[in-house]
């Protein structure tokens, strides 16, 4: 009845049958197949499949969707339907692989689909993973039984044993609870209802209490038939309920339907470990390119300071000390340790237009003239047009435009007034004035810090925002100010 076409290894209990009514179809995929380390059976056209696969019992089997007298389809269903067929997963082998397509198999209860043609190893690989689920569904399990009758006790134990099932047994619900807690390998529970000390009822709710028992099925084996119990042990947190006294056949297929929930919840917890291995070094990675992302910036940030220095020979360690007054400012007005970063490393670009200031004005040793005056305010916008008109450069772009700005609305480049200037420029405003009025020039000696701090008050309100000189009193009393300026001396 049922062709043996090929066998790889006959040691082997995996047996696969092809169910493929085109010759040269069923060639191919015993072509396919003969790589597995199995026994390969092909069922043609006038071949009962159904009773084949009940004779053969295969780990498998391969269905073709376009069969002459019946449907790959109906088929799947009628061997589902069958008591002794209904555990073989099955895959169908079909011309299209649409959404539709898997709907109408996986409701007929194939497992998978192959689309043909597919490429050499495609379904192997579908074949063997499948087999390898069955056979992990299929192994032994170490049950838990909690009864209080040693017959029944000894029944369930002998029945599972049978299997190849580990037992492990309890006389009642306090032994079996005191067994999970020593014990972290139980697979499966089986338990009555009524037992001394902690019966069934009390047993459920403290396993399900319990997160690393959440997901340990519970099979409930008890005289009582009575519909609310069922119910309240099933709301409770039980998975399945037998009657006694049940059949042998009975309880094994609600071991075995738990076993593979079980299995699958099992492979759920390893693929959400691995998600998270994965999510972890993925957030290490971005944390790390971010930090590489940050370094570069910053270093172009110091670049173009520098090259702004560069032929201001007198500024020195201005930008530096720019850098650290403004974030201490920030930091004094209350705002958090990344603004103050943020501002302190856009404002060392405070001047870069210079770059774009012809050095007969900028290195003039005298008071400039009103000409060159208005054309040294011109490094506001220079600088403006060199930063990159992009969200990492968009607050050293306001700093170089507004940082000349005053409160009252009489500094340059546009006149604006008090809160109109954006909050980087005003912190940088104050800084800038401060470090310039401290700094030997080629044009002016420095003064010191007093007479520098002094000035800076009597022009609160009308060159600074109050806020920031209220900071600036802060720091500057704390001695901050003066720290920063020995470290850049």
């Amino acid at each position: 009845m049922a062709e043996k076409a090929q066998t790889v290894n006959t040691g082997k209990k995996v047996k696969i049958i092809i169910v493929e009514d085109n010759k040269i179809s069923r060639k191919v995929l015993e072509s396919e197949l003969s790589v597995l380390d199995a026994e390969i059976f092909s069922i043609k056209e006038g071949d009962d499949p159904i009773e084949a696969a009940i004779k053969i019992q295969p780990s498998i089997i391969s269905i073709s969707s376009e069969l002459n007298d019946i449907s790959g389809y109906d088929l799947c269903r009628k061997l589902k339907g069958h008591a002794e067929t209904k555990d073989i997963p099955i895959v169908l082998i079909t011309q299209y692989d649409s959404d539709e397509d898997r709907k109408t198999a996986y409701i007929a209860g194939a497992e998978d689909i192959c689309q043909t043609p597919f490429p050499k190893g495609k379904l192997a690989n579908k074949i063997e993973n499948l087999v390898d689920k069955k056979v992990e569904a299929s192994l032994p399990q170490k049950v838990l039984i909690a009864e209080d009758s040693d017959t029944v006790r000894t029944i369930i134990s002998n029945i599972l044993k049978k299997e190849g099932h580990t037992v492990v047994e309890a006389r009642d619900g306090a032994e079996a609870w005191d067994i999970l807690a020593k014990t972290k390998d139980i697979d499966m529970i089986v338990s009555d209802i009524n037992m001394p000390n902690i019966d069934g009822y009390q047993l459920v709710k403290l396993i399900r209490s319990a997160r690393e028992w959440e997901f340990v099925p519970i099979i409930i084996a008890s005289t009582l038939a009575d519909k609310e119990d069922i119910v309240k042990l099933l709301n409770s947190g039980a998975d399945d309920y037998v009657i006694k006294p049940f059949s042998t056949e009975e309880f094994l297929a609600r071991i075995k339907a738990h076993q593979r929930v079980h299995q699958l919840y099992s492979e759920l917890k390893v693929a959400n470990k691995k998600l998270k291995s994965f999510n972890d070094s993925l957030e290490k990675m971005v944390s790390f390119r971010t930090l590489e992302l940050h370094e570069a910036n910053m270093e172009a940030l110091m670049m173009l300071a520098v090259a702004s220095e560069y032929r201001d020979v007198d500024t020195g360690n201005h930008v530096r000390r720019i850098s650290d007054f403004t974030r201490e400012l920030t930091l004094a007005m209350g705002y958090s340790e990344t603004k103050a970063e943020e501002v302190s490393y856009c404002s060392i670009l405070h001047d870069v237009g210079k770059i774009g200031i012809p050095d007969y004005i900028l290195k003039k040793p005298g008071k400039l003239t009103d000409e060159e005056f208005k054309g040294m305010q011109e490094h506001t916008i220079h600088g403006e047009s060199i930063l990159s008109n992009t969200q990492f450069f968009k607050i050293a772009r306001e700093i170089s435009r507004w940082h000349h700005e005053k409160f009252d609305g009489s500094g340059y480049p546009d006149g604006l007034v008090e809160y109109a200037i954006p909050f980087h420029a005003r912190v940088t405003s104050v800084a800038d004035v401060f470090d310039a009025l401290t700094t030997e020039r080629v044009y002016k000696k420095a003064w010191d810090e007093e007479r520098a701090y002094k000035h800076i008050l009597e022009r609160v309100g009308i060159d600074f925002d109050p806020l920031a000189i209220e900071a600036f009193e802060k720091i500057y009393k704390a001695g901050v100010i003066s720290r920063i300026r020995k470290k850049y001396s």
